[in-house]
């Protein structure tokens, strides 16, 4: 249509110039043929002015025919002269404004389908989403029975199955109300102080006081008993503050390892954010990851003990078989004193002797004279063998305890940015804080050494 419109208007466009030039037959033509692919006002208009011009010579010449009447009969003097001018600017004004009308009009259009093929699709959510979120959000904050719609005497298990509706029909990952996020951590918060026995009787107690900040009362009871997968995961808490919990931290360890573990990853991945503090057991994702943990079983606590008991023992072997001559003195960094290097074997760890001392020692004597000069002299001799093991241990005991340092830095660091509960979290710092290496550590990696040296 609007092809056929265009093509309209310069027929008419024409015709008005072969009228200008008196020639009607020609310009009666390109009129009719405008009104017939598209019919204006003004083409319509246009025919009936050039059929009265044309009846008008035609009267005047006294001839019938169309073309003749064209060609040789002027108007007579009676009859009123058209003015082809005045009209046909009319005409042109109007063809041209119509031509500038169209190409507006197709420039409006075009730039409303490239706004509407960049507008970003908006959140959907049903009205039942909102409802739940707008029931959360008008709680107050502190107002944990509330939030959970239980009754203040309810059970720990009809604290879990408030927290589990609610849980699931908040998660940012799978409604997209406006405000479910901070609903969602309202009930995470709630669920953290009513399913804890010692911050229940501290919130009790007093009821306008957070019980997990400072000078709020102890938790006692432990978090997280009884979860689905939880395994009985407790944390440790302090008289008088306990560390708020990341709400994703906290729906990962209720439903088992996360959402898409617990119950088939309906919303998909679930996020997993782990900041420092009072130490807890960790989740099965941070497992996955194998993140260094807090070691909680009783073996693992002894397991330090014994292992520096086995070295003593180890080390004492000598004294009850035959030569108890002292091992000669070693560092890890050249002195005046100590300058002449050596290399263990299989760990190549540099350490430095002092010479004089060394070459009279009973370690380097035991070694068959024909191998001294090699590098592997301690393969023909158990007792520079037992040595350097000794050292290759004293070494890496220094490496775990700077690991550690650099471990319990970092910690801290990460729990700076956590934030409280959540709230204000710079999670991009984090990453960037779990993302650091340290050497010591990264040595203890490489030869397959635990680096807390448990």
């Amino acid at each position: 249509m609007e092809g056929n419109k265009e093509e309209a208007l310069r027929c008419l466009s024409i015709a008005q110039r072969h009228r200008s030039a008196q020639n009607h037959a020609a310009a009666l033509r390109f009129a009719r043929k405008s009104v017939s692919l598209y019919s204006t006002p003004e083409g319509e208009k246009m025919v009936l002015l050039i059929q009265e011009e044309l009846a008008t010579f035609s009267s005047s010449a006294g001839s019938g025919a169309e073309s003749a009447s064209e060609a040789r009969s002027p108007p007579t003097s009676g009859a009123a002269t058209p003015t082809p001018s005045a009209k046909a600017s009319g005409v042109e004004e109007h063809v041209t404004s119509a031509r500038q009308r169209g190409a507006a009009g197709a420039a409006e259009k075009k730039k409303a389908a490239a706004d509407k093929a960049t507008e970003k699709p908006k959140a959907q959510y049903t009205a039942k989403q909102l409802e739940v979120v707008t029931r959360v959000k008008r709680c107050r904050h502190h107002a944990y029975y509330e939030i959970l719609a239980v009754e203040k005497s309810c059970s720990e298990n009809d604290v879990k199955r408030a927290y589990k509706k609610l849980a699931l029909a908040l998660h940012p990952d799978k409604n997209s109300a406006p405000g479910a996020d901070e609903a969602f951590k309202m009930v995470s918060k709630a669920f953290q102080v009513l399913s804890d026995k010692g911050l229940r009787e501290v919130y009790d107690m007093n009821p306008t006081v957070d019980p997990t900040q400072r000078g709020g009362g102890g938790g006692g009871g432990g978090m997280a008993r009884g979860f689905p997968g939880g395994g009985g995961m407790r944390f440790q808490t302090h008289p008088g503050f306990q560390q708020d919990i990341n709400p994703e931290d906290l729906f990962n360890m209720f439903f088992g390892g996360g959402m898409d573990q617990g119950f088939g990853g309906p919303f998909g991945g679930a996020r997993v954010y782990t900041f420092g503090g009072p130490r807890r057991r960790p989740t099965q994702f941070q497992h996955a990851r194998g993140e260094d943990m807090t070691p909680s079983s009783p073996f693992m606590a002894f397991l330090p003990v014994l292992l520096l008991a086995a070295f003593v023992l180890f080390s004492l072997l000598p004294t009850f078989f035959g030569d108890n001559t002292p091992d000669p003195a070693y560092t890890f960094r050249p002195t005046n004193r100590f300058s002449q290097v050596r290399h263990t074997l299989p760990r190549n760890v540099g350490y430095y002797v002092n010479p004089t001392e060394w070459e009279g020692s009973a370690v380097w004597q035991s070694v068959p004279e024909q191998y001294r000069a090699r590098k592997d002299a301690a393969q023909f001799s158990s007792r520079l063998k037992n040595f350097e093991f000794g050292v290759e241990q004293t070494q890496i005991q220094h490496l775990q305890a700077e690991c550690r340092a650099f471990d319990n830095a970092r910690q801290r660091k990460i729990a700076e940015e956590a934030g409280v509960f959540g709230w204000g979290a710079d999670y991009g710092k984090i990453r960037e804080l779990r993302a650091q290496t340290n050497p010591a550590c990264e040595q203890l990696r490489k030869w397959g050494v635990s680096t807390l040296g448990y």
